[in-house]
């Protein structure tokens, strides 16, 4: 099977980096130049409030751009909580919150992090659970629109609790649900850290979060849950799946937060390649521990460095994340990571999405 191979970033392309609660933006054909800042954290104001004081928000994860065209894009937010439900905001291409989507959580406060579109235009969205590995209560949800309406009764966000009305769960005992990406045939791929799985879900989705649309059973928090839809392991291995993103040549790509490794498998499931395998067993890497992934339109592929650091027992981010990049050469070949960003309080997602943006 051919290998992608990759070149420089094409005209026109940025990467977006969620980095210590806020959101930056890079311009890939100048990334010698410092990022700008496209969502500020809410301690630090600055644009992208909802509401009179509520300056500046607090976002992670995955960057999803609404297939309208409007610029508009999904991010998970969880500024105020635990008065605010955290959730996925809406937010337009200026970085202005426009909508929030809040669901229900079984982990004590949710930790919305992926986001997908389909073919068809239906939002999926990760809600990691629990972070380490414990009971498996991450979530898979699909939105139905409209998106750009805030929880609750009109003018009580930011100040409510309240859940959203229009989701459907697909699955909710999911073990640190984290990286989502969607194939060609519209299948739903979800990274099981904590289960060391990545897991596929097969349409065909409900169409409306009710029993007529398909959404007909009931969680436990009394949260409408999708019925038959078919889930299988796609991937498993002794790996922390986190990040994934497809290849230019339809394989997957899944990164391995914890080994500090992105694997390269093909539409079966078989394990084609290590793209990047750092020698060693544990942290820290000199190539550091990717997280998020992203892949650019001439099949460079990029990742978030979370610069896991031991502080015995315990693990964790690092001072130093950061930005790296992989090209490969006309071969296929992948070369030695780039560092574009460096200095980062936990980068735990990147996306690559056109230059251009309405606003």
């Amino acid at each position: 099977m051919a290998l992608a191979a990759g070149g420089p970033a094409p005209a026109g392309e940025r990467l977006y980096v969620s980095e210590g609660n806020r959101l930056l933006r890079l311009d890939l054909e100048s990334s010698s130049a410092a990022p700008g800042v496209l969502i500020e954290r809410a301690s630090q104001g600055a644009a992208g409030g909802a509401a009179p004081g509520q300056r500046g928000r607090d976002v992670n994860g995955m960057v999803c751009p609404l297939p309208d065209g409007s610029g508009r894009f999904v991010i998970g937010e969880d500024t105020g909580q635990p008065d605010t439900a955290p959730g996925w905001g809406v937010f337009s291409g200026r970085g202005e919150q426009v909508g929030k989507l809040t669901a229900t959580y079984f982990a004590e406060l949710g930790d919305p992090y992926g986001c997908a579109f389909s073919a068809d235009g239906r939002l999926f969205t990760t809600e990691v659970g629990n972070a380490g590995f414990g009971a498996a209560a991450g979530q898979l949800l699909l939105w139905f629109p409209p998106y750009d309406r805030f929880p609750g009764t009109p003018g009580a966000y930011p100040g409510t609790g309240a859940a959203s009305a229009r989701f459907c769960k697909i699955a909710s005992d999911i073990g640190t649900a984290s990286g989502i990406a969607i194939d060609e045939r519209g299948r739903v791929y979800v990274a099981s850290a904590s289960r060391l799985v990545v897991l596929r879900f097969s349409p065909p989705f409900p169409r409306s979060p009710d029993a007529d649309g398909g959404c007909g059973a009931v969680d436990a928090l009394g949260s409408p849950l999708a019925e038959g839809v078919k889930r299988e392991v796609f991937a498993r291995g002794p790996y922390t799946y986190a990040g994934l993103a497809f290849a230019k040549n339809g394989n997957l790509y899944a990164a391995s937060v914890f080994t500090g490794q992105i694997l390269e498998y093909d539409p079966s499931g078989r394990l084609v390649r290590k793209i990047l395998d750092p020698p060693g067993w544990l942290p820290p890497f000199a190539t550091g521990n990717p997280m998020g992934i992203a892949v650019d339109a001439g099949g460079s592929l990029y990742y978030a460095d979370l610069d896991l650091v031991w502080d015995f027992p315990r693990i964790g981010p690092g001072p130093d994340g950061k930005v790296r990049r992989i090209r490969f050469d006309a071969r296929g070949r992948p070369g030695p990571p780039e560092i574009l960003l460096d200095g980062l309080a936990f980068p735990d997602a990147v996306t690559v999405l056109p230059g251009a943006v309405r606003r």
